[in-house]
């Protein structure tokens, strides 16, 4: 028989406590930042970290970002020359490589190429070439398309970028698209394969701030660059094969058993940072539609669970569009500090995550598990005080990976509100968890005069692994979700757009060379469209 927690009533009461006054929707405010303290949580955990922004791919905020100088950057196209107006660098060599190769043919009436290499569409060309009959080949008036090349870049000077976290690449209905098309270019109904259209919108935004472009992660992270003129040098520009994977030719030996495996490869590598201090995120400037209390419900795709800003009001997201205005420009002085609330997120993940799911799922006695919370717990009872219900040492087991910062900025206040959610949610349900258990042994001492029967045991045992079950189900942390051990010619395989299957979702897996592929096409996770179809009109929304 399960006992009943008090856990939900007694977060039920803090989070009313702080919805007593009247809350505009257009200000940003820590009751929202409180009541959707796990995805902001979750959020600066995952920025900029492949994982994480697959798994909960809805990304609601912005970032300030900083590409240093000397960073080196890739750019595959048909062109033998930079690009003249926005396009797109990866960090890691295999995606790039992915759109070098003779341009690609769109059939006009689907797509709007502008003469753009597009990543997106290219890539599209690259995995749906049998699907829908698309053709490379060589325009009629073009002299420079036939053939591919790999240009690599590398920066001059910091290079100043707007973040948009989450699978923000991603072309689907899934809602990953919300923070850009519904915020910042205050347009609803964008075409979703409209990456031009897109992309020069995005610039004609951020430039006006004083950025030089955004970042934006699919199956890699990319940079739309407005002016490659500005702050990078072109380093080289190298043609890539000549033909056709498929003809087999020089250079193509192998490319159809290993380029999708070491593509994936790459992007495997960026799971936990994109590495070697190649973009530093300001995380004092987030901006995040999740501190407004804004509806995120989200009831247009097949994952609910994630956020979306489907049926918030348009003075709602003009007021984050503007928040995120102001903040860059703040921002850009370089008078301001910043503090790595990234950092902190870590701090707490690695003192319990692996802890947590071996209560919940590996524990196999009340005493191991005694042994355990008390581990966690007892760093923070000073055992000279009167026992109070491990009240205190609650308190400051919250503010124990907090107590060292100090929050300067409005954003850096609501995101310490939703930190101390979260951490204490964790040490209450902890501290619950050991005082019921000390309270439980106690009595069953003087009832079975120290000879509980095991039957019993096991019971209260399987009942207190569900109250940590129950608090994981709450954090949702995507540490949870990776493979044990995978070898040497294996990665950790969960969708990463454009590719993956629904099983992988909920459950990543190791893939080899071989069976990368598994799924990719007959159970395909991502929704993508060829066109957005017309949504219904939102309905009415409720307050909060």
């Amino acid at each position: 028989m399960r006992i009943a927690s008090p856990r939900h009533a007694a977060v039920w009461v803090a989070c009313l406590s702080h919805h007593v006054a009247a809350v505009n929707p257009q200000n940003p405010a820590e009751g929202a930042a409180r009541k959707n303290a796990y995805e902001i949580f979750n959020a600066i955990h995952s920025a900029m970290r492949q994982w994480g922004s697959s798994l909960n791919h809805n990304g609601l905020s912005t970032f300030v970002a900083t590409v240093p100088a000397g960073v080196t950057l890739y750019h595959g196209t048909w062109r033998t020359t930079p690009p003249s107006g926005p396009e797109w660098l990866a960090f890691e060599i295999e995606h790039a490589e992915l759109f070098a190769h003779a341009r690609w043919k769109f059939p006009p009436q689907e797509f709007n190429t502008e003469g753009s290499s597009m990543p997106l569409q290219r890539q599209r060309g690259i995995f749906f070439q049998e699907e829908n009959g698309y053709k490379a080949g060589k325009d009629e008036d073009e002299d420079e398309d036939s053939e591919g090349h790999l240009q690599i870049y590398r920066t001059t000077k910091p290079v100043r970028l707007l973040y948009l976290d989450g699978t923000s690449a991603a072309n689907s209905e899934m809602g990953t698209l919300d923070l850009q098309d519904f915020v910042l270019r205050g347009k609803r109904n964008a075409e979703i394969w409209d990456e031009f259209g897109r992309a020069t919108s995005l610039c004609d935004i951020v430039t006006s701030w004083g950025l030089q472009g955004v970042i934006r992660m699919e199956a890699g992270f990319e940079i739309i660059k407005c002016d490659f003129s500005d702050s990078m040098e072109l380093v080289s520009n190298i043609q890539r094969p000549s033909g056709e994977a498929q003809g087999g030719g020089l250079g193509w030996e192998g490319y159809t058993e290993v380029h999708p495996f070491e593509w994936i490869r790459a992007v495997a590598q960026r799971y936990h940072g994109i590495g070697a201090s190649r973009v530093e995120l300001d995380f004092s400037s987030m901006v995040s539609a999740m501190f407004y209390p804004v509806s995120l419900t989200n009831n247009k795709s097949p994952k609910p669970n994630l956020p979306r800003l489907w049926y918030a009001k348009e003075e709602e997201l003009r007021s984050i569009r503007a928040r995120v205005e102001e903040v860059v420009k703040e921002r850009l002085d370089g008078k301001h500090g910043s503090i790595n609330w990234q950092e902190v997120t870590d701090m707490i993940i690695a003192r319990y995550a692996d802890r947590l799911w071996f209560m919940a799922e590996r524990v196999q006695s009340i005493l191991e598990l005694q042994g355990e919370l008390n581990h966690l717990t007892n760093t923070h009872v000073d055992y000279s005080e009167e026992k109070d219900g491990y009240q205190a040492a609650i308190s400051r087991c919250k503010r124990h990976y907090l107590s060292s910062v100090t929050p300067e900025t409005q954003e850096d206040h609501l995101i310490v509100a939703a930190m101390e959610e979260v951490t204490h949610a964790i040490c209450y349900e902890l501290f619950l968890v050991r005082l019921s258990l000390e309270n439980q042994i106690r009595l069953d001492k003087l009832k079975y005069n120290g000879n509980v029967p095991a039957a019993r045991a096991n019971r209260f045992l399987e009942s207190y692994k569900g109250f940590i079950k129950d608090l994981m189900k709450q954090l949702r942390w995507t540490r949870w979700k990776e493979c044990t051990t995978c070898g040497f010619d294996e990665v950790c395989f969960a969708p990463l757009w454009p590719v993956g299957d629904k099983d992988s979702y909920e459950k990543p897996n190791c893939r080899n060379h071989s069976s990368i592929q598994k799924g990719w096409w007959d159970n395909r996770y991502w929704d993508m469209p060829k066109r957005m179809p017309h949504l219904p009109k939102p309905p009415v929304r409720e307050d909060l």
